[in-house]
């Protein structure tokens, strides 16, 4: 009887980790900034460098950008965006303050990632709002610095 129940959870193991699918391998953070993509010149990554330090010290809210070329594996941006967002653990523990904006322009997606204490200010429609208005124009003229720190200065903004 012993073995037939072992055999079950293994069995059940089997299936949870099967439909669960591969694991998500993602980069380490290095900062605040984190240009994978190498999109930024070094002065623009300073630049928006000092402004996230400078928001998270006065605020300790954490804002985090990353520009990845390829998502590996996964077959959905949205879903590679959440999950290196819960696997970096931006924002403080017990506040869920922190934020993530991943860019890829290779892939031309973009997600801003909120965790569940942002959300309640900085909702789903604001987002998109500044995506709309801040940053994808500037995207589209090239600008991808200008875009970014427009995009987040909007973003600390509403977050006041």
């Amino acid at each position: 009887m012993k073995s037939k129940f072992n055999f079950v959870l293994i069995l059940i193991f089997g299936v949870i980790s099967f439909s669960f699918g591969q694991t998500i391998s993602f980069p380490k953070p290095i900062g605040f900034v984190n240009d994978f993509e190498n999109i930024l010149n070094q002065e623009g990554i300073t630049k928006l460098e000092t402004l996230l330090h400078n928001y998270e010290k006065q605020t300790s809210n954490e804002i985090v950008v990353v520009t990845i070329s390829e998502i590996g594996d996964e077959t959905d941006f949205n879903t590679y965006a959440l999950s290196l967002a819960q696997n970096w653990a931006v924002g403080k523990k017990g506040k869920d303050n922190g934020l993530v904006i991943v860019i890829s322009n290779q892939l031309r997606k973009i997600r801003i990632c909120t965790g569940t204490g942002t959300e309640k200010i900085l909702t789903d429609d604001i987002c998109e709002t500044i995506l709309q208005e801040k940053i994808l124009p500037n995207f589209k003229n090239g600008e991808m610095f200008i875009g970014i720190e427009t995009g987040v200065i909007a973003l600390i903004e509403k977050w006041k």
